[in-house]
């Protein structure tokens, strides 16, 4: 107890006697939280960052942009890979899409706080999907959109993730269905009203997040459909040192980056698609990154 309280977590009130603070108390209220701590940190990113020098010095301290001859394999080995590695073992796989969802629900303000919602359900074509949430965990950004949005229609909410992360995933409302599918592949649904990415570029290189623009693009409509990308932009000047942070995590685990506007827009434009606009509130970390058919 007095380790901890010299830390923070509880706060010493008497001589022997202590309090616990809202973080302590949350750690032991929500579920999700303490996953932040465990095996996503433990079995993942410590061990990554701890080999990333040894990585760096022998590859000439160059930025790493192959996702299959990465730290990630000179770690763990040639032909690892680090998705796979997640999804083989239960307990990180569990682990890291709680943390997806306490970084979603705790950092960051909310897809639906950041884009005017309102204009997706507007002009929404019946008998089509209206939201498809692409590599979406356990669903809580599309819990968000209907949390707001009640009335829309059953079935017109998609969640897309690998089989092995919607394991156990179950929609508590019709609006919602899951649809297990791989980002590298074509996207079956076609026609939405928008497709939805959040935090999933961000984990591949450019060539890899370019194949997976370009299948979601063969299923928009053009003139109808949208592409809404929810990430963080590195700013030019004084970027936020969680997002600094992030890009060194996404290079030294996968090969991948946080982008500036500049690298943002080539991705996009190279893919067949135009920039509508950039939603990027000043109290926000990450932005929402308009796009359509060019």
């Amino acid at each position: 107890m007095r380790q901890i309280a010299g830390q923070c977590l509880v706060t010493e009130v008497a001589e022997d006697t202590y309090l616990p603070t809202a973080f302590a108390q949350a750690l032991a209220s929500d579920l999700a939280l303490p996953s932040c701590y465990g095996s996503f940190s433990q079995d993942l990113q410590q061990p990554c960052l701890a080999n990333f020098p040894a990585f760096a010095a022998e590859s000439g301290y160059q930025n790493p942009s192959d996702v299959n001859n990465c730290n990630f394999q000179h770690w763990k080995g040639s032909g690892a890979n680090q998705f796979a590695y997640i999804g083989g073992n239960p307990v990180l796989s569990k682990h890291f899409n709680d943390a997806m969802e306490c970084h979603s629900r705790y950092n960051l303000t909310a897809w639906v706080e950041v884009y005017p919602t309102d204009s997706i359900v507007a002009d929404q074509k019946d008998g089509r999907a209206l939201v498809v949430d692409i590599g979406g965990g356990k669903g809580h950004d599309l819990e968000k959109f209907r949390a707001k949005h009640s009335a829309v229609p059953a079935g017109s909410l998609i969640l897309h993730d690998l089989p092995a992360t919607l394991d156990g995933v179950t929609p508590t409302k019709p609006a919602c269905v899951v649809y297990p599918h791989d980002f590298f592949q074509p996207e079956p649904v076609t026609g939405a009203k928008v497709y939805f990415m959040h935090n999933v570029l961000h984990d591949w290189p450019d060539d890899a997040a370019s194949s997976i623009l370009k299948n979601v693009v063969g299923a928009m409509e053009k003139g109808y459909s949208k592409l809404l990308i929810h990430e963080s932009l590195v700013s030019a000047r004084k970027p936020l040192a969680r997002v600094t942070t992030s890009d060194i995590v996404m290079m030294a685990v996968v090969a991948a980056k946080e982008r500036t506007e500049a690298e943002w827009r080539d991705l996009i434009t190279g893919a067949g698609l135009s920039v509508v606009k950039i939603w990027r509130p000043a109290e926000a970390v990450e932005s929402v990154i308009e796009a359509e058919l060019a």
